[in-house]
């Protein structure tokens, strides 16, 4: 089975019982099974973070953090490799700093990215499990 990386848009999905949370779930329940590997870049967790600043409290937001930070997950923090791919996928200019980093994780394991965000599209050579992409997608950042 497929080792996968969760986008913040998946995250947040799962969070919000948007659409597509039901396969955020499933990849969920499948790690947790032992059958696979799920990954989730700092950068997605960072988003998550800010994200719900906006929000709710801090304290709110430490609670969520927690949860998502006891999912069958392994969060990734930066490697030169990692770095210089996500280099090599913003410089096209196509996909945003945040996105490039996460994309470019999901290239560097051979992983599919569990996104929600067309702006991924772009990216070649890019494995995905693509929920239901929102309609205006411009004030997700």
């Amino acid at each position: 089975m497929a080792d996968y990386v969760l986008d913040t848009s998946a995250i947040l999905a799962a969070f919000r019982g948007e659409p597509g949370n039901e396969e955020v779930n499933r990849v969920l329940r499948v790690a947790e099974a032992g059958e696979t590997r799920v990954y989730v870049p700092f950068i997605a967790l960072m988003e998550v973070e800010y994200q719900f600043l906006r929000e709710m409290s801090e304290e709110d937001t430490e609670y969520w953090l927690g949860v998502a930070l006891n999912w069958p997950i392994r969060v990734m923090e930066s490697t030169p490799e990692w770095r210089h791919r996500a280099a090599l996928v913003k410089a096209p200019g196509k996909v945003s700093l945040a996105d490039a980093w996460v994309a470019a994780l999901a290239l560097e394991l051979d992983a599919e990215l569990v996104h929600k965000d067309p702006e991924f599209d772009a990216v070649d050579g890019l494995k995905a499990v693509k929920l239901p992409y929102d309609r205006d997608n411009r004030g997700r950042s």
